[in-house]
């Protein structure tokens, strides 16, 4: 179907001022997965160009207060694992030092494209008012919060995201982008 331009201005004109018309321009997407080993994933999942330079995970408004669980005593509850790297494409330079009972932690990276992701291994705990759970669920997640900086060419760009009941956040979610 070949669509006139006369019907090429009509939908310009629907769409909400401010609406970008190419991809999402910069877009982060963590997941956290509890598992033997509890992990987070990073996808940098914007349009061409855009690099992720650092992100922050702030854990402090979860609806469980979730905090890093890194050593045997303190804070967490049972098992306990401090923060390593895991895999992925994206190189990571420089970490915040993580404490046991801390609830942010923040990564700069060297090298993390469009397309690129980043694993990393850290337990959380929730320090909810008896609270003895050894597993985190995407309840006690959410609010929690992503907030990455993207730079292009010169150009720096903050995006921030709240953690879903699904355990994942992304910058990229309730934007108006339209898809080709």
């Amino acid at each position: 179907m070949r669509l006139v331009p006369a019907v090429l201005i009509a939908l310009a004109m629907l769409a909400p001022s401010g609406v970008r018309a190419d991809a999402c321009g910069p877009r982060l997407t963590v997941a956290f997965v509890e598992d033997a080993a509890d992990y987070f994933e990073l996808r940098n999942a914007s349009e061409p160009g855009w690099s992720v330079q650092r992100v922050e995970i702030d854990l402090r408004d979860s609806a469980g207060r979730l905090i890093f669980d890194v050593t045997e005593s303190g804070a967490g509850v049972s098992g306990w694992r401090s923060y390593a790297e895991a895999g992925g494409t994206a190189v990571s330079v420089a970490r915040t030092e993580v404490t046991d009972g801390d609830s942010l932690l923040n990564i700069g990276f060297a090298r993390f494209g469009p397309g690129e992701h980043f694993l990393f291994t850290i337990d959380l705990d929730d320090t909810l008012p008896g609270g003895t759970q050894t597993w985190v669920d995407g309840a006690e997640i959410a609010g929690g919060r992503v907030h990455a900086v993207f730079t292009r060419e010169g150009d720096e760009v903050e995006r921030s995201a709240t953690f879903e009941t699904d355990s994942t956040a992304d910058t990229g979610r309730g934007e108006n982008c339209l898809v080709s």
